[in-house]
């Protein structure tokens, strides 16, 4: 009987001390699970994976996501704008320091000087790990980039190039969910405009200083933008050299009006003093009230696809009132 009984108290120490193993396993793990909801966020593979992304200057790796960064012209900001990214510093374009369609949406942004001639020392005490580079406007000073920190190049020749840098910034910022977001967004609103397209209205973008005319082209920027949407852009010639980086041509008057496009939207000086030369009056664009006054920094530098989704609103709008005043 006594060794019934010894052997029964044997067995109740074990499985008491099992039950209170268990419960302490679940103590520990309650703990444990506390610690990852209220601190930081347990990395995933994603998040830790290196990132090597393709551009205009090579290859570049990222072991971690930049945090922050410096963009050196216009269609780059822009498109970290779409992307959800505020970068610590831009540069700008004489007093424009960041565009004005995007002062709503941009703050606290240094200003690191102009985007043809950035300020290096301006750059480096921000303490960037990534600067975004024009390929062709910043290739006299890519070693001292490069020596600042990692820096990447684009160019933004056409509006399937500025989509093509959209997947690609936002591979490397770990926003490729938001990058195809945007660049779906804008081929709808591509697909938008041309389906609304009453037939195939030609166009021009010009620039207008000092007398003379600067047409861009049809494989530029703006001139694809437009192409695609469904305009007939009517300039299909070469580059010539322009100031800065464009992709368009200088031309005289008289070659203007031998074009002689539906609708001309025109920055830059006022055209006043060609309100009494018969080539200008004869030019159907300013016989039908269809020469339109846009922004230049709109339409020729930004370049990214925020301002290509205000511009094709524009377009939209400046067809409906003029076809509506026929």
């Amino acid at each position: 009987m006594r060794k019934r009984k010894l052997h029964m108290g044997i067995v109740f120490t074990i499985l008491l001390s099992l039950a209170l193993a268990g419960c302490g396993n679940k103590d520990q793990a309650s703990v444990s699970g506390s610690n990852t909801t209220k601190g930081e966020a347990a990395p995933t593979e994603q998040a830790s994976k290196a990132v090597s992304i393709k551009h205009a200057w090579g290859e570049t790796e990222f072991a971690q996501t930049p945090q922050k960064i410096v963009t050196l012209d216009f269609s780059f900001i822009d498109t970290l704008t779409a992307l959800g990214v505020t970068p610590v510093g831009n540069a700008g374009v004489g007093k424009t320091k960041v565009p004005e369609y995007l002062a709503d949406k941009v703050t606290g942004v240094a200003d690191v000087g102009e985007r043809k001639a950035p300020n290096l020392e301006v750059i480096q005490s921000l303490k960037p790990d990534l600067i975004i580079a024009s390929v062709d406007r910043h290739a006299m000073i890519r070693k001292e980039l490069e020596g600042i920190t990692q820096t990447v190049a684009f160019d933004d020749a056409s509006i399937d190039q500025i989509m093509s840098n959209v997947t690609t910034i936002g591979e490397m910022l770990g926003k490729s969910e938001e990058a195809d977001k945007v660049n779906n967004g804008l081929k709808a609103k591509i697909a938008e405009v041309k389906s609304s397209m009453q037939g195939s209205p030609s166009v021009l973008v010009v620039g207008y200083f000092d007398d003379h005319f600067t047409v861009w082209i049809k494989d530029s920027f703006i001139g694809t933008l437009l192409t695609q949407s469904g305009l007939n852009y009517a300039f299909n010639g070469e580059i010539t050299s322009t100031e800065g980086k464009g992709e368009g041509t200088r031309m005289a008057l008289e070659r203007l009006h031998e074009l002689n496009p539906d609708y001309i939207m025109m920055y830059g000086d006022s055209t006043d003093k060609l309100k009494s030369n018969p080539l200008y009056q004869d030019m159907k664009a300013v016989k039908e009230g269809h020469l339109v006054n846009v922004d230049r920094d709109l339409w020729a530098r930004a370049r990214g696809p925020i301002a290509a989704d205000k511009i094709l609103t524009q377009v939209q709008d400046i067809l409906k009132e003029k076809s509506a005043s026929k």
